[in-house]
């Protein structure tokens, strides 16, 4: 996903960042609703299918876009999301 459309990633009404249900299932993988990452998609005209067989750069594109926008409306901070953001250390 070009960074262009990071910026305009449109965002479902009526939902919240917590509605995303992010959590971590395995030491390196995060499991969410793909129900809701489905909704983001038709919103923004992606195809889901396509999504799904390569989730990364489209989910990291949602968890960024809304998680900036939940802080920026004054929402608390997300253990998990602050842990995704810090720099991976090997």
């Amino acid at each position: 996903m070009p960074t262009d459309a990071l910026l305009t990633l449109k965002l479902p009404e009526g939902y919240s960042f917590a509605d995303l249900k992010l959590r971590r299932c395995a030491d390196d993988a995060i499991d969410l609703d793909m129900d809701l990452v489905k909704l983001i998609c038709g919103i923004n005209g992606l195809d889901f299918d396509k999504v799904c067989q390569d989730p990364g750069p489209v989910v990291t594109s949602i968890l960024t876009v809304w998680y900036k926008s939940h802080l920026a409306q004054g929402g608390q901070p997300d253990a998990l999301m602050e842990q995704l953001r810090q720099p991976q250390r090997h």
